[in-house]
């Protein structure tokens, strides 16, 4: 029904307007229509309530679509199902651009947490801060570059193409590392100058070494006789190379490419060019075959 006017007339009792009987009427249809979409016809239940300054809605059910602007309003046990932005995403705008979920309240509760749950909604996984007791205040940053899959400190993971820096860390336990076995031993740094004591290299796999100024002392290669490793040089009793399946082979060189070298008393290299081994004894160099 539409809201019905009391006819009023023209003029002060000029006797246009509506009689007693009939302005009566439309105020009670009215006041019907009013208690109808209000309350139950007879009685107002739609849990409204205001005064001066507030209008209280008591467990309201909204429905369609809200306008309008609120400012500085708090919503208390606010549930929320399929609100959507735009885009078809929940989209949230925070002025300081943070979302914050909150925990419980206590310091040894229950902490912020979001939960991803599975297409069918019957498990999910969880983000969650650290506890109280932990006090961190940190930020974590997704990685960039294509789409990807975060590894954990539990899971079996696979790292491709990855520079790993293990400075200042240490590494115990059995732990292979370039097929080498390393037995009870640890890196104190990987990136600094470190020496290995009485450890025995088992088949190892070292492609192009850069030994600059560090030192390996009472290494044991391919025998029991220690020799120390310092810098680029190599000194101790002997070296032993055993086994029958290989051999040492020496550093091959053009008659160019020796001439080139800063010789020293006691070098030995395989001349290319020649087809001789040579050593450089006294101030030149002679062919040992």
């Amino acid at each position: 029904m539409a809201y019905q006017a009391l006819g009023l007339g023209t003029n002060a009792n000029d006797g246009t307007g509506d009689d007693l009987r009939t302005g009566g009427d439309k105020i009670n249809d009215n006041f019907v229509e009013v208690y109808t979409a209000l309350g139950t016809g007879s009685a107002l239940t739609s849990g409204i309530s205001a005064d001066a300054t507030t209008v209280t809605l008591t467990a309201p059910t909204i429905n369609g679509v809200i306008g309008g602007t609120a400012t500085s309003q708090t919503i208390t046990t606010l549930t929320t199902g399929g609100i959507t932005g735009t885009g078809g995403a929940l989209e949230i705008t925070a002025d300081n651009n943070i979302v914050e979920f909150r925990g419980d309240g206590t310091n040894s509760g229950v902490v912020g947490t979001i939960q991803l749950n599975c297409s069918a909604n019957s498990h999910g996984q969880k983000i969650q801060s650290q506890p109280h007791s932990a006090n961190v205040t940190n930020t974590l940053t997704l990685p960039a570059g294509a789409s990807s899959t975060l590894v954990s400190l539990v899971s079996a993971d696979t790292l491709t193409n990855k520079s790993i820096n293990l400075a200042n860390n240490t590494i115990t336990g059995t732990t292979a590392l370039f097929n080498t076995a390393l037995s009870d031993g640890s890196f104190a740094t990987l990136a600094g100058t470190e020496t290995l004591t009485n450890k025995t290299l088992t088949s190892p796999d070292i492609d192009t070494p850069d030994i600059d100024g560090g030192a390996i002392d009472a290494a044991v290669i391919g025998g029991n006789t220690p020799a120390a490793i310092t810098g680029t040089a190599i000194s101790g009793t002997s070296i032993a190379v055993t086994g029958t399946a290989g051999a040492m082979t020496l550093n091959t060189v053009t008659t160019t490419q020796r001439n080139a070298l800063t010789a020293a008393v006691g070098m030995i290299v395989y001349n290319s060019t020649t087809s001789k081994i040579e050593a450089y004894a006294g101030s030149a160099w002679v062919a040992l075959h």
